[in-house]
């Protein structure tokens, strides 16, 4: 039998962008190795078509050995798909590198390629175009969504942070709780690690999950979900796997590069300048920011100000609102009963 080594590390949306090559290298007859992140595995447990994993301690190769590293690790192998790099250097340009500082014109014109179809292209087919993302699941994962779904209630799931300083919308729980305030059968359910649940809400048709579900529980959650909210964040580029409605929050890539082939997806995103930038920025300094005046919901009749990535600040609010407010009605409108007449008895 063929022998493929397939080399990703990076988080969990560059994970599930692997998975569509998966499929195919299988279905070509290969045995698939894997060599990933004990992180970045939890995407692929299940998947049917990862034979072997070979698990990458992270930092345990100095960056200028891991070339040897590779060749060391691919000797055997019939085929070797090294992604490293694929996306985070090569579609988005990493501050500190020299392309970081081309320009936006440059920039745009070589990065504005789909995510998905770049990885397939690197795995040896660029002929394939327009796939997604997989994921597999246990009948005990399935079970437990479907036994902390709100039932006969609209359920959002909110990611609320990715893995950047733009990945965040600072105006999410203020369009969060006009959604509230305003249906009494929507609930959200906010996700993310430890630290956004300084962000989350508190509200009696709000559930805080971050920090208390492992990814694999937020993961299969997308699936039993009405609508998943949040910008570049793993949770979102589950939701792509699937034909659950999402609204997307668009930050440094653009809807060519993330959502053109996902289903039941509105990419929302502002205008300034810089957008899409196809940079990753690792500082402040190196992002466009601008300064926001707004109220604090903490303390009624304060002010706070504070500074944002341009591309977030300037996302309106009621754009978020009106596209989950779209899809909920939608919703109500296909789910709504009449009420149905009472026979009295004479």
């Amino acid at each position: 039998m063929k022998k493929v080594l397939v080399i990703r590390y990076g988080a969990f949306g560059d994970a599930i962008m692997v998975t569509p090559l998966l499929r195919l290298l299988k279905e070509d007859g290969f045995h698939i190795t894997l060599n990933c992140s004990e992180y970045s595995r939890q995407i692929y447990n299940n998947n049917p078509f990862v034979d072997e994993f070979k698990i990458h301690v992270t930092d345990s190769v100095p960056n200028e050995k891991l070339g040897e590293y590779w060749e060391e690790l691919g000797k055997g192998f019939d085929k070797v798909v090294n992604l490293s790099g694929s996306i985070e250097a090569g579609l988005l340009k990493a501050e500190g590198s020299p392309e970081f500082n081309w320009s936006h014109e440059r920039r745009h014109a070589e990065c504005n390629v789909n995510y998905y179809d770049r990885t397939l292209e690197i795995g040896g087919y660029g002929h394939i175009k327009g796939r997604n993302g997989e994921l597999y699941f246990t009948e005990e994962e399935e079970k437990w969504a479907r036994d902390n779904t709100f039932k006969g209630k609209f359920n959002i799931l909110w990611s609320l942070s990715g893995s950047s300083m733009h990945k965040v919308y600072h105006r999410a729980e203020y369009a969060a709780l006009r959604l509230l305030n305003k249906y009494r059968d929507v609930r959200t359910t906010t996700v993310g690690d430890d630290i956004c649940h300084l962000l989350e809400w508190e509200h009696k048709q709000a559930r805080m999950a971050s920090g208390k579900w492992s990814i694999r529980q937020s993961l299969v959650m997308v699936k039993h979900s009405d609508l998943v909210v949040g910008t570049e964040t793993g949770i979102l580029n589950a939701a792509g796997c699937y034909d659950v409605p999402k609204v997307l929050l668009l930050s440094h890539s653009s809807e060519e590069n993330l959502s053109k082939n996902w289903k039941n997806c509105v990419s929302l995103h502002s205008n300034p300048p810089c957008h899409p930038c196809h940079q990753i920025h690792y500082t402040l300094n190196s992002c466009p920011l601008k300064v926001v005046i707004e109220p604090d919901l903490a303390i009624p009749g304060s002010l706070i100000t504070a500074k944002y990535p341009v591309c977030m600040a300037d996302l309106k609010e009621d754009d978020l609102f009106e596209a989950i407010e779209k899809v909920y009605l939608n919703w109500k409108e296909k789910t709504w009963q009449p009420l149905q007449p009472q026979l009295v008895q004479q």
